[in-house]
């Protein structure tokens, strides 16, 4: 049982939740004890995480959770009926595998129980045990990260929070589907890296892009798994200049994003990692947050081959290939479909787009996220 491997909230924390407002989030949670764990008819599960030691820019500023706790509790409840509850946090190992067991055995139980797990603090190499709970019930993964950078760094002896994503492509046990990045800076990724995006077809967002349609990382987040986020892509003067990147996601546009990932009806996984010490770092990653269970509270499951669809669909004939756009009149979303026998897996054949998407399609163009959709499924 993953009680084991989980230290309850401590009774500060309690007592804090007690004296809260009636309507406060907090006041509405559950709280994981060690005489019981009641996980009936849970939606979300917070876990918190202190894992640090192979962070790459490892210092002793990383969040406290219990202050991430304090802000988030007295937030007060959006019109939801979700509940919550409150896991405490991982009790480390003594080597960084065993706390790596130990985050993969929770978020294995959590996953079977359809829990949405949302771990929060600790290193941003703790994404690789989180992908390994789906790996090793033989199941493809969609896996999206909000960092500047790639992190497929080299791997020597070991890997740590820069090269993480070199460690799941490498996996023996390798079920990585797609990768998709939201948000990276040109001039903080090598060539080489670059190279590898492109000749695995994986998708990627670059900031300056995203700052002129945040509402582009939506159909990406709509087809991912896991969800795994580096604080340090939000600009530095957002954060009380808590690190050194000038550039980066404004408070506004990483709720929005928080908002997108809730309402996607995929994400079963999230990870918020590299959280600085500050107030500012807990009341943000609060908000946004907050945005995210909201989002969470108006997810619909939609099927556009099912015949309760309420929708359209077009015909597209893009360079002598068919294309089938289909549009919810629902939640107002897209997909597109190749029309062709020769897609390699078929259970994805289904691609989420954007109405942009579609207009380039008809125009004659075929937009990129399209382009590497065909190439990595169909071609």
């Amino acid at each position: 049982m993953i009680t084991e491997y989980l230290l309850p909230v401590n009774k500060e924390i309690v007592n804090f939740k007690n004296e809260l407002p009636q309507l406060s989030i907090g006041k509405n949670i559950s709280f994981y004890s060690s005489k019981n764990l009641n996980l009936n008819e849970v939606d979300i599960a917070i876990i918190g995480l202190k894992e640090t030691i192979i962070s790459k820019e490892n210092n002793n500023e990383y969040l406290e959770v219990n202050s991430f706790r304090k802000e988030f509790y007295s937030l007060y409840l959006g019109d939801w009926k979700i509940n919550i509850i409150d896991l405490g946090d991982v009790i480390n190992g003594e080597s960084k595998f065993d706390t790596y067991y130990a985050v993969r055995s929770i978020n294995e139980v959590l996953k079977n129980k359809n829990i949405l797990s949302f771990f929060i603090g600790g290193s941003q190499d703790i994404t690789f045990p989180v992908y390994q709970s789906y790996a090793f019930r033989e199941e493809y993964v969609n896996l999206t990260s909000i960092d500047n950078k790639f992190d497929f760094g080299q791997i020597t002896d070991d890997f740590d929070s820069s090269s993480y994503m070199s460690k799941i492509i490498m996996d023996e046990k390798n079920k990585l589907s797609h990768y998709c990045n939201i948000g990276f800076q040109t001039f903080l990724n090598s060539q080489e890296e670059l190279d590898l995006l492109e000749k695995f077809h994986f998708e990627s967002y670059r900031l300056g892009e995203l700052n002129q349609k945040i509402d582009l990382v939506e159909p990406c987040l709509r087809f991912t798994d896991i969800l795994s986020i580096d604080f340090r892509a939000i600009k530095s003067s957002e954060l009380n200049f808590a690190h050194n990147y000038p550039n980066g996601f404004e408070a506004n546009q990483i709720c929005s994003i928080f908002r997108y990932a809730g309402i996607s009806s995929r994400i079963s996984s999230v990870g918020v990692f590299e959280v600085f010490k500050n107030d500012i770092s807990s009341a943000l990653l609060s908000q946004a947050m907050w945005c995210f269970i909201d989002g969470f509270s108006l997810r619909i499951m939609e099927d556009p081959k099912s015949e309760n669809f309420k929708g359209k669909f077009y015909h597209v004939d893009l360079n002598n290939q068919q294309l089938k756009f289909y549009h919810s009149d629902l939640s107002q979303k897209w997909w597109f479909e190749l029309l062709n026998e020769s897609n390699k897996i078929n259970d994805i054949a289904l691609i989420p787009c954007n109405y942009d998407d579609y207009l380039n399609a008809c125009n004659g163009d075929i937009s990129n996220k399209l382009l590497l959709s065909l190439k990595r499924n169909f071609i």
